[in-house]
């Protein structure tokens, strides 16, 4: 083809050839530009299936748009040797080689810098859903400029579109495929991050971390090979370094990176401690040791705490918070004087080592950091949620501290190697940026409850830390002696806070382990508690069948210890969503917040109680307050508008449902409660349109909401859909899953009124939470006269 005009391009030469496609430079002689034609082999495109396919990857790349990324022209056909028609792409020409030549990159900060950008590039991909599904290092170009082009996007799938052949759920070249790929199983932007792992442990090694000799090793090796470490090749890369790579290399997509712009930040900011690191070998200026991006070992010196078993990590449950709370505390008070720093935000300390396991430890360290100073009155902290939004994100303090309202930022990470830890701390005043304190700490894991008081006492010592005498104590308490019972602990608070079904049933596990390690461990007791409560939400789990368990321990966590406010909350909810004991349940709230008044979740779940009950203003104060502590969790702002409705805000309360779709655009409760505003306006086309973004974001199999989606399918006059629905979930609850309410919502849309109230009679039998809002959501309106509705009000408790 050199020589010849196609359309309006002369071909100049060819530059590759792959399995998808031969790839031209060529002249555009209408536009005086060099571009890149790409034409799929004949053999390929002779059938309709594979045009499409061939059209399908030019509509999904054309849509992308980076710096990163070869742009796409136009797509165009002609007729080729025997009349048959080919198609063909015209793509920005990149003048530059392959990533394959580069490798290994010869300097770390130029392997990061290329990592930046094709994560980057990638990012911009799944954002559109598309998933480019062919990561490779042929598939990479640098350019001139050492500008990374992400190439050949022609294997990409649009999510949701149809699969056109069997192969293309199995395209992409074996070495980089991730194990789902490798089995034919579902694929999205997880297995692009496991062949960017792929990628980047090639940019550093110039080998591929699951080698083989051939096909069937390689796919061996994917499937239940470990990586070797990075540091085995190169000495120049640090934990952090490794610990990411090795992170996007698991084999299961859910202990991988969920999100590649996650990825990117930690890149970022081993980028950036690298950068203050080089400019202080230049200027001279001494750097703390806790901002290096390598890890000191054992035995440093310098700021790094050594001696006989000392160890900074927390003492079990609670004592262990001194070691770095007396600290933070002591250089508050220090500088409040000057600078009115009575406000702080622990961000999520980073997993610096490269084993994902042990990821349970930073989480643990950060929650019960929070934990701990939360109880003192003179400092606000911020709540966990509030704070995890910034997980593995590349963070400016200044800009944290203002979308927060603190005026101090505690950072850390956490490297455990074997029984040593370590763990470095940097506390920031926001208000200019300044270091204000930073520690490190290298000890032995074994050793934390046995050292605690020692290393305490030293900080305390040489910061002249002075607090309340019961503040002391409450950061003193021990909640175990047992340190294996505290991991297991901490384990259980790791898979709790995931809120999946099956982390769950992990929590309560890892929570049941701990008690069998110290039957008298509160903190254990009352995590089980908690675990149980949230099964008839998440897992669909009887709630008749749960409560006695989840009463059962959270009053035994209470009874073990007194000032712990959890267990109460627990109870609290346990009788005014289950058991609709209101009163009750306003007497356990009260208690929790008498206890600890900066804990949000209590206020939230006190708000719902005093809602239902129609004490809307009273509910509306209470969710306020939560929002004060945490200003950033999208729940509590979707409470927030519902309490806002209640006493005729509208505006303001869909003002606050967009905020908490702008924090989090995937959060489906927030588009269920737009969906029933814009129903109950009868704006049905858009109250759908949420309710669908909502399904989208769940899965079709996850059926939560779905009762309300259908009222609303029949309410805006698709009754045939809606009673799809209805079929649905009368299946699951032959099946033993409690869908009693969520069935009467589709009745009562389908005008069955009879049905809908038999229906939420046994939705009162199942204990469902939702009933106890009978007398605030609107969707039951219409029910309000039917006397079985005022009769099953009363029996709740609802109405005199």
């Amino acid at each position: 083809m050199i020589g010849q005009t196609i359309s309006h391009y002369k071909i100049l030469e060819k530059l590759g050839e792959g399995g998808m496609g031969i790839v031209y430079k060529a002249e555009d002689i209408k536009l005086k530009r060099i571009v890149a034609l790409k034409f799929l082999p004949q053999h390929l495109t002779r059938t309709a299936d594979e045009q499409a396919r061939f059209e399908q990857e030019a509509q999904s790349a054309a849509t992308l748009n980076h710096p990163n990324i070869c742009t796409i022209h136009a797509i165009g056909e002609f007729d080729g040797p025997q009349g048959i028609r080919q198609q063909f792409i015209d793509m920005e020409f990149v003048d530059g080689v392959t990533l394959r030549k580069k490798l290994p990159v010869e300097k770390v900060s130029d392997a990061i810098a290329y990592a930046i950008q094709i994560g980057e590039a990638l990012h911009e991909a799944h954002l559109k859903g598309i998933v480019h599904r062919d990561i490779k290092a042929e598939n990479i170009m640098v350019n001139t400029k050492n500008q990374i082009k992400v190439m050949d996007f022609g294997l990409a799938k649009l999510k949701g579109s149809s699969k056109l052949t069997r192969t293309s759920s199995t395209v992409g070249t074996l070495a980089y495929m991730a194990p789902e790929q490798l089995q034919g199983g579902n694929i999205d932007a997880r297995s692009d991050i496991f062949s960017f792992g792929v990628v980047v442990f090639e940019l550093l090694t110039g080998r591929m971390p699951f080698p083989g000799e051939h096909e069937a090793a390689i796919m061996y090796s994917i499937m239940n090979g470990t990586p070797e470490p990075i540091n085995k090749y190169r000495k120049d890369i640090s934990p952090e370094i490794e610990r990411i790579v090795h992170r996007a290399l698991e084999k299961d997509p859910e202990d991988r990176y969920q999100h590649v712009d996650d990825m990117v930040s930690e890149f970022r900011r081993v980028q950036k401690q690298s950068a203050r690191v080089s400019r202080a070998s230049l200027t001279g200026m001494k750097i703390p040791e806790q901002s290096s991006i390598e890890t000191p070992s054992v035995g440093t010196t310098g700021s790094i705490t050594t001696g006989r078993k000392r160890n900074p990590l927390f003492v079990a449950g609670g004592v262990s918070l001194l070691v770095i709370a007396a600290v933070v505390i002591g250089y508050l008070n220090f500088f409040s004087s000057h600078q009115a720093i009575d406000s702080l935000a622990v961000l999520p300390f980073a997993n610096a080592g490269a084993d994902t396991n042990t990821e349970y430890l930073s989480d643990g360290i950060t929650e019960s950091l929070i934990n701990g100073l939360s109880q003192l009155s003179n400092l606000t902290v911020m709540s966990r949620s509030s704070v995890f939004r910034y997980k593995g994100k590349d963070i400016d303090p200044q800009k944290v501290g203002k979308d927060l309202g603190v005026k101090a930022i505690l950072t850390g990470s956490v490297t455990q190697r074997g029984d040593n830890l370590l763990i470095s701390t940097e506390l920031v005043n926001v208000a200019n940026n300044s270091h204000i304190w930073g520690e490190q700490y290298n000890e032995k894991l074994s050793d934390i409850i046995s050292i605690q008081e020692e290393i305490s006492k030293e900080i305390s010592d040489k910061l002249r830390v002075k607090l309340a005498g019961d503040e002391e104590k409450k950061l003193e308490k021990r909640s175990t002696e047992n340190t294996e019972a505290y991991q297991l602990y901490l384990k259980g608070r790791f898979y709790w806070n995931k809120r999946k079904a099956d982390d769950l049933y992990k929590a309560i596990e890892y929570f049941n382990q701990a008690i069998e390690k110290d039957s008298n461990y509160a903190l254990a007791y009352g995590g089980l508690a908690a675990t149980y409560v949230l099964l008839p939400e998440y897992a669909s789990v009887p709630a008749k069948s749960i409560l006695p368990k989840a009463e059962a321990t959270a009053k035994k966590a209470s009874e073990l210890d007194p000032y712990f406010a959890e267990p109460h909350a627990v109870l609290g909810l346990i009788k005014g969503n289950y058991l609709f004991d209101l009163m009750g349940a306003e007497e356990e709230f009260k208690k929790a917040i008498e206890i600890n008044p900066k804990y949000p979740t209590v206020y939230h779940w006190f708000s719902i109680c005093l809602r239902s009950q129609g004490k809307y203003e009273e509910g509306l104060a209470e969710i306020r307050r939560a929002e004060e502590l945490d200003p950033l969790s999208p729940v509590i702002n979707l409470n927030v508008a519902e309490a806002l409705d209640l006493v005729n805000r509208r505006d303001e309360a869909i003002d606050h449902l967009k905020k908490a779709i702008e924090m989090e655009p995937n959060y489906p409760g927030a588009h269920q409660g737009l969906g029933l505003f814009y129903e109950e306006n009868h704006q049905y086309d858009d109250a759908l349109k949420e309710f669908e973004t909502a399904r989208r974001i769940l899965g079709s199999e996850n059926p939560n909401g779905l009762g309300m989606y259908g009222f609303v399918l029949a309410e805006a006059g698709k009754k045939g859909e809606a009673a799809k629905i209805l079929e649905q979930l009368q299946t699951l609850s032959k099946q033993g899953s409690p869908q009693a309410l969520q069935i009467a919502a589709v009745y009562l849309g389908l005008g069955e009124r009879n049905l809908a109230l038999d229906w939420l009679d046994k939705a009162y039998d199942e204990r469902d939470a939702g009933v106890v809002l009978l007398k605030v959501y609107s969707v039951w309106d219409n029910l309000r006269s039917e006397p079985r509705f005022i009769a099953l009000l009363k029996k709740i408790g609802l109405e005199k």
